[in-house]
């Protein structure tokens, strides 16, 4: 197993945090509690929510000083519902090597025929899994998320199908690792791009530690806009096989590109949508005649499987 990265390790000691917790009714709407959950998801360090005996407890982690009134303010417009400061209690959290609580927080295990486990596992890989080694203080991706969770379940379903692509495009690849998971399973070469310069690095990171070649006859990783990247662009016979696990948005805007760079009899595994988002997303697809081949659920997540 490598070291984590010099990058990684520069945060190992992140300090001067403070936690901030809502308390909900037992009664809550989960999607009015995805949506108070989601408020500053950019600026927290890490969300969580549980449901618990006496309600649901949504938990932020900001750096501290929290920003406390303008999370209730926040809330208060995505959810229709007033909340004030007092609503929230706020504790300071003890100095912690964060590095290795994210580790204990990130033990291995299994989705199907995938073992997924960080580098600081040390542990024997089970027999007749396919092994995927991610650093979970990453955090573009580990498999946990219903997302890539749903994508890592949907390419297992197409190998058992018996779809086999020749040319695989991981469209939005973050941490890579469903790149990586596609090229151990059909041994072609994957084109992994990202918007993130950081993803990308972190992609190839992934790709060397799981033993993928680089280039044409493993994974590229690359970053550029979508698919007017350089080598998206290159790649004239287009791809049968994409992969976008994004978000709903992005997906309903970038429908037309997938369809143009889609080859015939392709397959497309959609995610990073919500359930209620999905009719949106297909929509956008359908116009450019695709369809529906699968729908796999986690929670309040949707992955959908197509095909041109």
């Amino acid at each position: 197993m490598g070291q984590a990265d010099d990058t990684l390790d520069a945060t190992a000691q992140m300090t001067g945090l403070s936690s901030v917790c809502l308390s909900l009714p037992l009664d809550s709407d989960e999607d009015f509690i995805g949506k108070a959950a989601s408020s500053f998801e950019d600026e927290a360090v890490s969300i969580s929510w549980a449901k618990e005996k006496t309600g649901w407890d949504i938990v932020w982690v900001f750096t501290s000083p929290a920003p406390v009134k303008e999370l209730a303010e926040l809330i208060s417009r995505k959810t229709g519902q007033k909340f004030k400061t007092s609503n929230f209690t706020v504790e300071d959290i003890p100095e912690v090597n964060w590095l290795e609580e994210s580790y204990r927080q990130f033990p291995p295990f299994s989705i199907k025929d995938f073992f997924i486990f960080g580098s600081h596992y040390t542990g024997d890989l089970p027999k007749g899994k396919i092994p995927l080694q991610i650093d979970a203080a990453t955090a573009f991706g580990s498999g946990e998320h219903g997302t890539t969770r749903g994508c890592l379940e949907a390419l297992l379903y197409l190998k058992a199908e018996g779809f086999k692509p020749k040319r695989i495009l991981d469209m939005g690849a973050g941490s890579g690792i469903l790149g990586i998971a596609a090229h151990k399973l059909w041994k072609k070469p994957v084109l992994a791009v990202d918007i993130d310069k950081e993803a990308t690095r972190v992609a190839c990171h992934h790709r060397k530690i799981n033993g993928v070649a680089a280039g044409e006859k493993g994974m590229s990783c690359a970053t550029g806009d979508g698919y007017a990247a350089r080598p998206v662009k290159a790649q004239k016979q287009g791809f049968d096989f994409i992969i976008a696990n994004i978000l709903a948005g992005p997906l309903v805007l970038m429908a037309a590109d997938l369809s143009r760079n889609l080859s015939r009899n392709g397959k497309v595994i959609l995610s990073g949508l919500l359930v209620e988002q999905e009719k949106e997303v297909l929509a956008a697809h359908k116009a450019f005649g695709l369809k529906v081949d699968k729908r796999i659920t986690h929670g309040e997540w949707r992955t959908l499987i197509l095909s041109n």
